[in-house]
């Protein structure tokens, strides 16, 4: 996928708009970790603010705050298959994270009516949507916090976390340095 000024453009807007307001404080603070939110191209603002809604939500559940400064990245399911099959990630799978950029992708259909769409996840997955946003977000969550792309080891995390745990993970370190 070639990417032009026009998309990164597009994006940064994207961000701008769906970002959560700042405040500003007197007194010097460390500042806690940032989660961005950011809708990929072709998203309009009021879109983008709706499905964030649903996907923040959803976030909110979990202990972003050991994840560390990390960006949620929304794309239109009509865009989604273009992205990751290419990458060799099966299109079928609504989420993927990126450990590279700190970055995890969200299929639209997880967070947004798109009937078509819904029908071929909820088949291939053999859940409602609902849970698989829930099982989705937990899994690339069990990743990103414990440095590790083992599928297994991400759905033991993932698993600890929907039951209101911290995920117990062997740590790698090499993933931490910068």
């Amino acid at each position: 996928m070639k990417l032009t000024a026009t998309y990164w453009i597009d994006s940064l807007l994207l961000f701008l708009l769906c970002a959560p307001p700042t405040r500003s404080s007197p007194l010097p603070q460390a500042d806690p970790p940032l989660q961005r939110f950011v809708c990929n191209t072709g998203y309009s603002q009021d879109k983008c603010h709706e499905d964030m809604t649903v996907l923040r939500r959803t976030l909110a559940k979990y202990p972003l705050v050991q994840l560390g400064d990390w960006t949620w990245i929304l794309v239109r399911s009509e865009d989604w298959k273009g992205i990751v099959t290419p990458r060799g990630l099966d299109p079928d799978s609504p989420t993927f994270t990126y450990y590279a950029k700190r970055q995890t992708f969200v299929e639209e259909a997880l967070v947004a009516d798109l009937p078509g769409r819904r029908k071929e996840l909820e088949a291939r997955w053999h859940t409602r949507i609902e849970k698989l946003l829930y099982l989705a977000v937990s899994h690339e969550l069990g990743h990103a916090l414990c440095n590790d792309r083992s599928e297994e080891r991400a759905n033991r995390a993932a698993k600890m976390l929907r039951e209101g745990n911290s995920p117990s993970c062997e740590i790698n370190h090499e993933a931490k340095i910068r």
